[in-house]
């Protein structure tokens, strides 16, 4: 780069003290970028049910090369979103006035996610700032065609000088509303690689994200209590990650009596994320709607064949090589799928599996196609 872009990136989610690992993902991207020479800057707006003092007010911090500045409010307009979105919009503008006096004004906006579209946009259009729009939500794929959610989104798409998503299956819904490129999420190489482990007594199975339904656990269990019905040779299921639905699923291995071998180990701090991938035999996703699947690809650049649902994104990054995809919703088909990986991952070439990975997720890749939509919405 003759000289050094500026973006400023505005995530729908964000690590805030009270929620330190969402949307990760957004801050290692920005961090990827700042590696490459750009300057970045964060603005990440967020009101809520949390009344702590020391969670709340303006927070500005320098990591790894990213100006992040969080501001977090008690909410004070509950169930009623455009009293949210309000909210969030006079906060954006007063975070941003302070990021153009002591940062400097950016040469590209970069919002992540249409949920905080409105904001965006009105922040953009005060300031007169170019727009380059990236969305990542899953709403897009289960909201129906005229839903205020879809109409936001394609507001911001008509606003924005580049969209892009992270998927085929987001893309084929974005297009009819205007051109989108396909930047898929990046996983960082250097972070997640493969590891000798001791050898596991039983054939484990792991799987990572929020306990929500939309991830599907139930049926994940459900397959799982499937196979352990008919398997003879030991396994093992474990479900990390935290969420709503933690005591419901629980009650569902209970019922199924397999709390011997089917375990919920609770959220799995980034830094040892590595560890949980290494520690399987085969990481599953058992999603009913996914616009990518970060942990997937996680999981397979430390080496791991993977399982997963037909719920979208995955369609992407499950091949033949890499492993199965089966339907969504189907405790049989997957405990069928679950069945035919223990007899055939001896037969995965773990070396293959993350050199597959890296070539088409890999930072780098990813990067260069992100720093391409910055400099083409820029111009």
């Amino acid at each position: 780069m003759a000289m050094r872009m500026k973006v400023l990136m505005i995530p729908s989610w964000y690590p805030t003290p009270g929620a330190p690992l969402l949307g990760t993902f957004f801050q290692e991207q920005a961090e990827a970028l700042a590696e490459r020479g750009v300057e970045m800057a964060v603005a990440h707006v967020s009101v809520g049910g949390d009344f702590r003092p020391s969670h709340n007010g303006i927070r500005r911090e320098e990591k790894n090369g990213v100006l992040t500045y969080t501001y977090t409010r008690p909410n004070l307009t509950p169930r009623w979103e455009r009293g949210r979105c309000a909210q969030r919009t006079r906060m954006l503008e007063a975070l941003y006035r302070r990021i153009e006096k002591e940062w400097g004004r950016p040469d590209v906006v970069n919002l992540r996610s249409s949920l905080h579209g409105y904001e965006a946009l009105a922040l953009c259009r005060r300031h007169g700032l170019p727009l380059f729009f990236m969305e990542h939500s899953s709403y897009v794929m289960t909201e129906p065609a005229g839903s205020p959610a879809v109409r936001r989104l394609h507001e911001v798409m008509r606003a924005a000088r580049v969209n892009a998503c992270v998927s085929s299956a987001l893309q084929a819904v974005m297009e009819p509303a205007g051109e989108t490129r396909v930047i898929p999420d990046p996983v960082d190489g250097r972070a997640f690689f493969q590891k000798e482990t001791p050898p596991r007594p039983a054939f484990t199975f792991h799987a990572m994200g929020q306990l929500r339904p939309i991830k599907g656990y139930d049926t994940l269990i459900r397959a799982f209590a499937l196979l352990k019905e008919g398997e003879e040779r030991p396994c093992v299921l474990e479900i990390a990650g935290a969420g709503g639905q933690r005591e419901s699923l629980q009650a569902l291995i209970d019922s199924a009596g397999i709390g011997d071998a089917c375990r919920l180990v609770g959220p799995v701090p980034r830094d040892r994320a590595v560890d949980f991938m290494n520690g399987c035999d085969c990481f599953v996703c058992s999603s009913r709607v996914e616009t990518l699947s970060c942990v997937l690809n996680e999981a397979a650049a430390c080496g791991k064949p993977v399982i997963s649902t037909r719920c979208g994104g995955p369609l992407d990054i499950v091949r033949e090589e890499t492993g199965l995809l089966v339907p969504v919703d189907d405790p049989e088909g997957l405990a069928g799928a679950m069945r035919r990986m223990m007899d055939t991952a001896g037969d995965y070439d773990p070396v293959r599996i993350r050199a597959l990975t890296l070539e088409r997720f890999g930072r780098d890749t990813v990067c260069e196609q992100l720093l391409a939509a910055c400099r083409d919405a820029a111009r």
